[in-house]
């Protein structure tokens, strides 16, 4: 009997051993294909995405196949594309209908007998997945909005307000969304020119966006406070939401978010740290930078464009429209997403350990935020890409809803006593 446990032990750890070589052969495969994708060997990429695909133990995500089918399109493989998107579409219900429409990367397909019938699929899927999707007019343009939870539409619960992430809409946040407005309500949105939004041909500042946002929160009824919750370049918007009321915020959760607190100079501190000097730092980001910016003006769509140019804006500025005024008193969160992505070309330096001690100089400054705040909590997930989100989507709600409890919290402290 021991002998065959012992051998039975043996089989399984050897099992769970070639699981994880195969899984981490499968992830070194992606990661390949993303760096051929970025620099622009679309059919090599695509190659490594195949590979990557018949790995035994293949993790399938619906990204994984839509990128493909994107290295598939520029390579001009139209047979393989279409089959990466119709599957995504048919068996995993992708929703992304105002993305894949404007996809510059899929422009080549659009010509194709079978373009047409993909998109009514998506849109199909999107109408029945955000069944609560409606439109909102502001200044003459269509706005793109989302509601949910509206049962939970009371004056004693903050209202859960989403913020998407740079060009981004939000059908990323749906899981989350699902969860959170079984308790509260829920607003989400497209901002102009991003998914069936109309472009309001004004610049997508932080006050522009921030008093849109405002505007469309009252018309539907949802007062404050609000519980803001941001990705990426989102938190720009929320920051400047915090900013400028104050008085209205419930929270603030932060997601992998860019980054302002920073200042000028900042940006050397992390090439200073690795071992590179002043000369070689501005050559990288000198006359090849603003290069490499002009081109991505000219090739990517305008909505992408408009938002990029407001981020030089800001850093140039400081953030200082973000920071007019010190965070609110409630309760603050931060997530950190701590897996690293190897998706640019070798460069002069280690990149991944680069990237790491920029996030903890990045951490340490946020920490400094939360310092003075009862409340404040930093999240950091090691193996979560930049999209938590969607990666660890369970994190996100758990954040959510602890701030709600801290809000609870804050509420009944602040109660006067009889």
């Amino acid at each position: 009997m021991k002998t065959t446990l012992f051998l039975l032990a043996l089989l399984i750890s050897a099992t769970s051993l070639l699981a994880q070589q195969n899984h981490q052969k499968y992830d070194a495969l992606i990661r390949k294909a993303d760096s051929l994708y970025q620099v622009k060997d679309y059919k090599n990429s695509a190659l490594a995405f195949s590979e990557a695909f018949n790995n035994p133990d293949a993790k399938l995500t619906m990204n994984h196949h839509y990128n493909a089918a994107c290295s598939y399109a520029l390579a001009n493989n139209a047979d393989s594309a279409f089959f990466h998107l119709n599957y995504i579409s048919t068996f995993m219900n992708y929703t992304r209908y105002g993305h894949i429409k404007s996809d510059p990367d899929l422009k080549s397909l659009h010509m194709d007998s079978r373009w047409e019938p993909l998109i009514e699929i998506v849109k199909a899927n999107k109408d029945k997945a955000l069944a609560n999707m409606d439109f909102i007019t502001l200044n003459g343009f269509k706005v793109e909005v989302y509601t949910t939870g509206m049962k939970n539409n009371q004056i004693t619960k903050p209202v859960i307000v989403f913020e998407n992430g740079m060009a981004d809409t939000y059908a990323r946040w749906k899981t989350v969304i699902d969860e959170v407005s079984k308790t509260n309500a829920v607003f989400a949105y497209n901002r102009p020119r991003i998914g069936e939004s109309e472009d309001d041909s004004l610049p997508p500042t932080t006050e522009h966006i921030v008093n849109n946002l405002r505007k469309m929160l009252l018309e539907k009824g949802l007062k404050p406070p609000y519980l803001l919750v941001s990705h990426s370049f989102g938190g720009a918007y929320i920051r400047s939401f915090a900013s400028m009321f104050p008085q209205e915020i419930a929270g603030l959760i932060f997601i992998d978010p860019i980054d302002f607190t920073k200042k000028k100079g900042y940006g050397d501190l992390p090439y200073l740290e690795i071992g590179l000097t002043q000369h070689q730092i501005d050559s990288i980001f000198g006359k090849p930078y603003d290069n490499f910016i002009e081109q991505l003006y000219e090739e990517m769509p305008g909505f992408y464009v408009e938002e990029v140019k407001i981020s030089r804006q800001l850093t140039k500025t400081e953030f200082a429209e973000c920071n007019r005024n010190p965070l609110p008193d409630v309760p603050v969160h931060f997530i950190k997403a701590g897996g690293f992505t190897d998706t640019e070309p070798p460069t002069i330096y280690d990149k991944e350990k680069m990237w790491r001690i920029n996030n903890n100089i990045q951490m340490k400054r946020w920490l400094e935020l939360l310092y003075p705040l009862k409340y404040g909590k930093l999240f950091y997930c090691s193996n979560s890409s930049h999209l938590v989100q969607t990666d660890e989507p369970d994190l996100v709600i758990s954040s959510i809803k602890l701030a709600l409890i801290d809000y609870d919290k804050i509420q009944k402290t602040n109660k006067p006593s009889r």
